[in-house]
C-alpha cells in the first residue's frame, strides 16, 4: 500500500498518538515523534531500554510503579489485548506525570502461531478526562471483581459491557459477549416481560428489578434477578441501560420446595381425618383464663360441627366448656404452662362425643390439640360389655327387654323404646317392653298397619331421620309423642323368620344415623336369640302345661268314667228295683209314688253320670252333618227362657254355612251351658248376650291358645262364639274353668264347663276363651265342617207300645255286681225269660260251654280279672253265633271303640228301666235266631 517503509514511519510520526512496537524479548523496535514527546526521552535512548526497564518509567494511574508483569505490552505478547489501560508516564523533561491510555495489540507472524510483535498505542489525557478515565477505570475494576452479574445493553439488547462474572457465568470471551443481543438468553414469557419493562423505563425511572427464566449455553433453564437503571446523556436522554443480577435458580428451587411443602402441609392439615387446632393460652398473672383459636384445620369443624372457629376465643366458640368438661381444660393448661405432652380418651359434655386426645406445645403459652371422635368405638365397647354382661346379671326383676330397652334410651338418646313379638302373620305385635321417660309401661297389643314398625318388617332397618310424625298420620303413639325421628329393626330367627322388632323413637331429629343403626344391629342379634329362647321356653311350657293338662284330664276323665261306671251300676238296681216294684205294686196303692219319686231320682242321677261321661270323652255320641244355624235358630225360645230377664239375647249368624259333623244332642248342650254362664256372670245388672255363628281362617298362633284334645292344625273351621260383657275372669279363674267339679258359683256341681270340654274333645274340636275382670268373656267353639249334607231329621214313626210282651228262652246274666244280677234276673224273668246268673267272666263261659239252652247272653263290659271283652270272644270260641247283648256304664261310642267288627247283638247302657230292657230284648228277640234258639 505504501511506496517504502520511510513512507510508513512518516506516516506514523505524523501520527497525534503515542506509538511504539515491541518484539518478542520486550525490546522496542520502532517509536514515533508523539511517543517520544510524552515520554520526554530521546529516540536511541527509548529504543535502548526493554519496555519494563525501570528507565521508561511506567506508572499506575495513581502514580506507584507499575511491576513488569502488568505492562500492557506484556500482556498483549501472551495474547491479551489491552485496552484503554489507564497508565501514567513521568515526564522528565516536564517534570511530572503525564496521564496516558494505553492500548496494547498482539502483531501475529506470517505462520499465524504465536504473538511476534506488539503494538503500543496511548495517548496524553486531558486533566478531566483523566478525572473521568480513572473514575471509569474504578468502575471497571470494581464491576470486574463483583459477584454479581454486570452488563451494560441499549434498547434493542445490545450488550455493550460485560464483567468478568457474568462472562464466567455464560463460559464465554467478552469479545464474543459485546455487541451481542442477550434477549435470545430468556425465557420467552419473560423476554416479553423484560422488553415491556425496558420500554416502558425514562430518564426519571428508579431502578426496576425483575426476576426471568435464562437458557444457557449447556441448555439449563436458570432464574436471574436483574436490577435495571438507566444511563442518561447530557439531554436527560436514555442512552443505555445498566443491569446487576445474580443466578437465583437455587433460592427459587428452595422457595418452590418451601411452596410445594407448605402446599402439602396445607393441604395435610387441610384434609387429615384427624382435628387439629393450634391455640394460645391467654394468661392474667400466669392463670390462664381462656385460649384463642389461633387455626383450626377443616376436620376439626366436621368433628366437633363448630364452624369459623379461627381467631375467635373459646369462651365464644364454647361457652360452657369451663362448667362442663374442668379436667380437659385443666389438661390444655397443663401443657401450655409446662410443655410435657398429655394424651386422653374422654366425654366431651360440650359437643356430646368420646374424644381421643393428644396435646403438645410448641411454644411457651401455645398449645396444639390433635383429636378423633371415638364415640362409635366406645359405644360399640359399651353395647358388647352389656351384651356380655346381659348373659349372667339378668335378675327376675331386671328382665333383659327390660334393660335393653333402657340400655338403648340412653345410648342413643331416644325417648321412646319398645321391644315387640310379631304375631298373626306379622300383621300385630305385642310389647315385650315399652320404655318412656324414664318409667317402663304396660305391654299392649297393636296393629302394625300405618305404622313405622309395619315398614321395618320385611326390610332389615328402617330409618326416618326426620318427619316421622308427618309421614305416619294414623300413628296416634307418633302423634302424641310429637315424634320427630324413628329408627327401627327387625328381629329374625335362627330360620330366617322375622319374629319381632325394636322400635326406637325420639322428640328430635336422629344426630348420628350410622352409629344408632350399627349399636341396633349388634343388639339386634342377642335380641333375637332372648326372644327365640323365650318363644322356645314358652312353647316347651306351653306343652308342658297342655300334656299335664291332658294327663290331668285324662286322670279325671278316667276318675269320672270309673265314677260315672260305678254310679250307673249303682243305679241299675235303683232303676231295676223301682221299675219291678211299679210293675208288681197295686197302681192304687200310696207307695206308688214313692216308688215313682225313686225312679225320677235315679234318672236325674243318670244324667248326672252321662255329663260326667261326657267330660271324659266317653258319653253317647250320635254323629252326623249338623246345621249350626238351624240348631241356634231352633234353640233361640228355649234359651230365652233360660236366661235372666235382664239379658238380652242377640244372634249373628253368618249365612250358607256349610254342615257341622256333630251330635246335635251334644252340641245343644254345648249351646246351653254357655248361654247360661253368660246369663249367670251378667248377673242382675244387665247386658247383652251375642251367639255368633260363622266359616273362617284360624292359623296356627290362634289355636295354640286353645283347648282341645290334640292340637289341632290351621284350617278352616266352623265356630260357635258366645261373647257377654258380664264380669269377666282373672287368669286364675281362666286356668280352671274346665276342671271338673270347679265352680264359682255357691250353688252347682262343676260339671258344666268340664262336660263342654269334653264334648268338644269328642268332636275333635277346640275351644278359646278370651276374658277380663270386668270386660265380659267370649268362648269360641271350634268344629271341623263336614263334606256330607244335612240329613232330613223327620225319623221313620215309631209303632205304639204294646201293653204287654213276653220272651221265651234262656238267658245268661254277666256281671260282677250280685245285687245287678239280681234285680236283673227279675226283670227277665217279668218278661218271661229264664234267668242263669254269673259273677264272673270265667264262669259265664263255663257255664255257656256246659248248657246248650242259652239264646241270649247279657254281659258286663267291665269286671275284675277276665273283663267283658275278654269273655265275649272266649264266647265266640265256643260258638261263632253267639248272641251277645253288652250292657255297661260307659256309652255304646265306647263300647264300639272296643268291640268294632264283633258282631254283637244289641247294647243296652246301665242305668236302664224295664222299659229300656223290654225294648232291647223285643228287638233280639224277634230277629232270626241262631243254632241255640
Amino acid at each position: 500500500m505504501f511506496d517504502s517503509l520511510e513512507q510508513c514511519r512518516a506516516l506514523f510520526d505524523e501520527l497525534p498518538l503515542g506509538m511504539f512496537i515491541q518484539g518478542p524479548d520486550g525490546a522496542p523496535l520502532y517509536v514515533n515523534a508523539a511517543a517520544l514527546e510524552i515520554f520526554g526521552m530521546e529516540r536511541d535512548q527509548f529504543l535502548r531500554h526493554h519496555s519494563a526497564s525501570p528507565q521508561w518509567h511506567l506508572c499506575s494511574a495513581q502514580g506507584t510503579p507499575l511491576p513488569p508483569d502488568q505492562h500492557p505490552a506484556m500482556s498483549a505478547l501472551q495474547g491479551t489485548p489491552a485496552r484503554e489501560v489507564s497508565l501514567a508516564i513521568h515526564n522528565r523533561r516536564r517534570g511530572r506525570l503525564v496521564p496516558v491510555s494505553m492500548d496494547a495489540m498482539p502483531l501475529k507472524s506470517k505462520e499465524g502461531t504465536a504473538p511476534s510483535r506488539v503494538c503500543v498505542l496511548f495517548r496524553e489525557i486531558a486533566e478531566a478526562e483523566r478525572a473521568l478515565h480513572e473514575s471509569e477505570s474504578r468502575y471497571r475494576a470494581m464491576a470486574q471483581t463483583q459477584a454479581e452479574f454486570v452488563v451494560r445493553y441499549r434498547r434493542g439488547g445490545t450488550l455493550t459491557f460485560v464483567n468478568d462474572t457474568y462472562c464466567r457465568y455464560l463460559q464465554k470471551e467478552r469479545e464474543v459477549l459485546l455487541g451481542q443481543n442477550f434477549y435470545p438468553f430468556l425465557f420467552l414469557q419473560d423476554r416479553e416481560a423484560l422488553i415491556r419493562c425496558v420500554e416502558s423505563m425514562t430518564g426519571e425511572t428508579e431502578s426496576q428489578s425483575l426476576e426471568v427464566r435464562a437458557w444457557l449455553p449447556d441448555g439449563r433453564l436458570v432464574w436471574q434477578k436483574w436490577n435495571n437503571t438507566v444511563i442518561v446523556d447530557e439531554a436527560g436522554q436514555v442512552v443505555e441501560f445498566q443491569a446487576s443480577g445474580m443466578d437465583i435458580t437455587r433460592s427459587k428451587q428452595a422457595e418452590e420446595s418451601l411452596k410445594k411443602s407448605e402446599e402439602r402441609y396445607r393441604s395435610l392439615f387441610d384434609n387429615m381425618l384427624n382435628g387439629f387446632a393450634y391455640c394460645r393460652m391467654i394468661l392474667d398473672s400466669a392463670l390462664p383464663l381462656d385460649f384463642v383459636f389461633l387455626e383450626v384445620n377443616q376436620s376439626f369443624e366436621r368433628l366437633t360441627g363448630l364452624r369459623a372457629a379461627g381467631g375467635k376465643r373459646m369462651s365464644e366458640v364454647l361457652p360452657g366448656l369451663w362448667d362442663s368438661d374442668p379436667e380437659l381444660l385443666a389438661a390444655f393448661r397443663r401443657v401450655a404452662l409446662c410443655g410435657k405432652p398429655e394424651q386422653m380418651e374422654c366425654y366431651v359434655n360440650a359437643i356430646s362425643e368420646w374424644l381421643s386426645v393428644s396435646v403438645y406445645s410448641p411454644e411457651p403459652g401455645c398449645f396444639v390439640i390433635v383429636f378423633d371422635v371415638i364415640t362409635k368405638r366406645k359405644r360399640t365397647e359399651e353395647c358388647l360389655a352389656f351384651l356380655a354382661q346381659s348373659h349372667t346379671s339378668a335378675t327376675p326383676d331386671e328382665q333383659f327387654f327390660h334393660r335393653l330397652a333402657r340400655y338403648l334410651a340412653g345410648t342413643l338418646d331416644m325417648d321412646f323404646i319398645c321391644i315387640d313379638q310379631l304375631e298373626e302373620g306379622n300383621l300385630w305385635a305385642s310389647t315385650l317392653a315399652v320404655y318412656y321417660n324414664g318409667n317402663f309401661e304396660e305391654n299392649v297389643r297393636y296393629t302394625l298397619k300405618d305404622t313405622p314398625c309395619g315398614e321395618v318388617v320385611g326390610h332389615n332397618i328402617c330409618c326416618y331421620r326426620e318427619g316421622v310424625r308427618q309421614l305416619f298420620p294414623n300413628d296416634q303413639v307418633l302423634q302424641d309423642l310429637k315424634a320427630e325421628s324413628y329408627l327401627g329393626v327387625v328381629l329374625w330367627g335362627s330360620t330366617g323368620v322375622p319374629i319381632g322388632l325394636i322400635a326406637t323413637i325420639g322428640r328430635k331429629s336422629l344426630s348420628n344415623r350410622d352409629l344408632a343403626e350399627e349399636i341396633l344391629q349388634m343388639v339386634s342379634g342377642r335380641a333375637a336369640a332372648e326372644l327365640e329362647r323365650r318363644i322356645h321356653e314358652e312353647e316347651r311350657l306351653r306343652l308342658e302345661q297342655q300334656l299335664l293338662h291332658a294327663q290331668k284330664l285324662e286322670s279325671l276323665g278316667i276318675l269320672a268314667g270309673g265314677i260315672a261306671h260305678d254310679f250307673n251300676n249303682i243305679l241299675t238296681g235303683i232303676l231295676g228295683n223301682s221299675s219291678l216294684g211299679l210293675m208288681r205294686i197295686d197302681p192304687a196303692s200310696p207307695a206308688v209314688e214313692n216308688l215313682q219319686n225313686i225312679e225320677k231320682g235315679a234318672i236325674r242321677a243318670a244324667d248326672l253320670a252321662r255329663q260326667m261321661l261326657a267330660y271324659s270323652g266317653k258319653g253317647m255320641f250320635v254323629v252326623e252333618p249338623v246345621s249350626l244355624n238351624g240348631l241356634l235358630t231352633e234353640m233361640v225360645h228355649l234359651l230365652e227362657v233360660s236366661i235372666s230377664k235382664n239379658s238380652q239375647l242377640v244372634l249373628e249368624l253368618a249365612q250358607e254355612l256349610p254342615p257341622v259333623q256333630a251330635d246335635s244332642t251334644q252340641l245343644r248342650q254345648i249351646v246351653m251351658n254357655l248361654v247360661i254362664n253368660a246369663s249367670e256372670a251378667i248377673g242382675d245388672r244387665g247386658g247383652t248376650i251375642t251367639v255368633r255363628s260363622g266359616l273362617r281362617h284360624f292359623n296356627e298362633q290362634y289355636l295354640k291358645g286353645a283347648w282341645s284334645e290334640k292340637e289341632i292344625k290351621e284350617g278352616e273351621y266352623l265356630f260357635l262364639q258366645v261373647e257377654d260383657d258380664g264380669c269377666g275372669m282373672d287368669e286364675t279363674t281362666l286356668s280352671r274353668i274346665f276342671d271338673p267339679f270347679f265352680t264359682t258359683k255357691f250353688t252347682g256341681r262343676g260339671l258344666g264347663m268340664s262336660a263342654v270340654l269334653g264334648i268338644i274333645r269328642g268332636h275333635r274340636g277346640a275351644i278359646k276363651v278370651e276374658s277380663k275382670p270386668g270386660r265380659g268373656t267370649t268362648f269360641t267353639v271350634i268344629l271341623p265342617a263336614s263334606e256330607l249334607p244335612v240329613q232330613d231329621q223327620a225319623g221313620e214313626p215309631q209303632p205304639a207300645p204294646e201293653e204287654t210282651w213276653q220272651g221265651s228262652g234262656t238267658v245268661l246274666l254277666v256281671d260282677d255286681e250280685e245285687f245287678i244280677c239280681t234285680v236283673g234276673a227279675s226283670m227277665l224273668e217279668q218278661l218271661g225269660y229264664q234267668v242263669v246268673t254269673a259273677l264272673s267272666g270265667s264262669r259265664a263261659v263255663e257255664l255257656y260251654r256246659d248248657r246248650g239252652d242259652v239264646r241270649f247272653v247279657i254281659l258286663d263290659l267291665t269286671m275284675p280279672h277276665m273283663d267283658g271283652e275278654q269273655t265275649y270272644h272266649e264266647l265266640r270260641k265256643i260258638d261263632a253265633e253267639v248272641k251277645v247283648i253288652i250292657s255297661s256304664g260307659y256309652s255304646e261310642q265306647e263300647v264300639t271303640r272296643k268291640l268294632s267288627g264283633t258282631g254283637y247283638l244289641a247294647f243296652i247302657q246301665k242305668p236302664y228301666t224295664m222299659q229300656a230292657l223290654t225294648d232291647v230284648m223285643k228287638r233280639c228277640d224277634t230277629r232270626r235266631r241262631g243254632p241255640r234258639s
